[in-house]
């Protein structure tokens, strides 16, 4: 019985010690500066159809992908991208070419395009099996004449980055600077592809 004030005091004493809490999730954006310098996509009087952005296996959802072997993709814990990487990178080719004068027509528009732009996400993430740490983002395209039915040229661009510092904070950075090359790079695609 003597014991009993002793445990019930201990007991007390462990609920009352702080209590660490976990680390908060952080959101980022992959989007484009604004102004962003990307060259005229097309010949003057063109239209562009973005088709939507497909992603391959493993950069479906927001997560933020990572790898320390070649062989093992894993995702930062608390750190994801505000949408599916796919839909960011449509949304920055949208505004991009835009911006350099593209007549983009949106699907459903009524309006048949001279052209369609398919795009697959292949690759977005930090690679760790090197110091300092990589970004890689990488992307297939393919323009298709719509009124000829053909595909007039096809690319695989594979852009790559070292973080600024290793960790996810340090490889959004470095994303971010990919996603404007890489606009700036499918721009140019068009540009050649599109005999312009």
């Amino acid at each position: 019985m003597k014991r009993l004030p002793i445990v019930v005091s201990l007991l007390l004493a462990g609920c009352s010690l702080p209590v660490s809490r976990p680390p908060a999730d952080v959101t980022h954006t992959l989007a484009l500066r604004a102004p962003v310098a990307v060259p005229p996509p097309l010949p003057a009087a063109r239209t562009l159809q973005l088709a939507a952005v497909t992603a391959a296996p493993g950069y479906t959802s927001p997560a933020m992908a990572y790898r320390r072997s070649a062989h093992e993709l894993r995702y930062f814990a608390h750190q994801r991208w505000v949408d599916r990487p796919a839909r960011l990178v449509e949304q920055a080719l949208a505004d991009g070419l835009a911006a350099a004068g593209a007549g983009l027509v949106g699907a459903g528009s009524g309006v048949r395009p001279d052209y369609r732009l398919l795009t697959d996400l292949v690759q977005l993430e930090q690679d760790f099996t090197a110091q300092p740490s990589r970004v890689r983002l990488v992307l297939r395209v393919q323009l298709v004449d719509v009124r000829a039915r053909r595909l007039l040229g096809s690319d695989t661009l594979r852009l790559e980055q070292a973080a600024a510092s290793d960790d996810a904070a340090g490889g959004v950075v470095a994303a971010n600077a990919l996603l404007e090359r890489a606009v700036g790079e499918v721009a140019a695609f068009c540009r050649r592809t599109a005999g312009g």
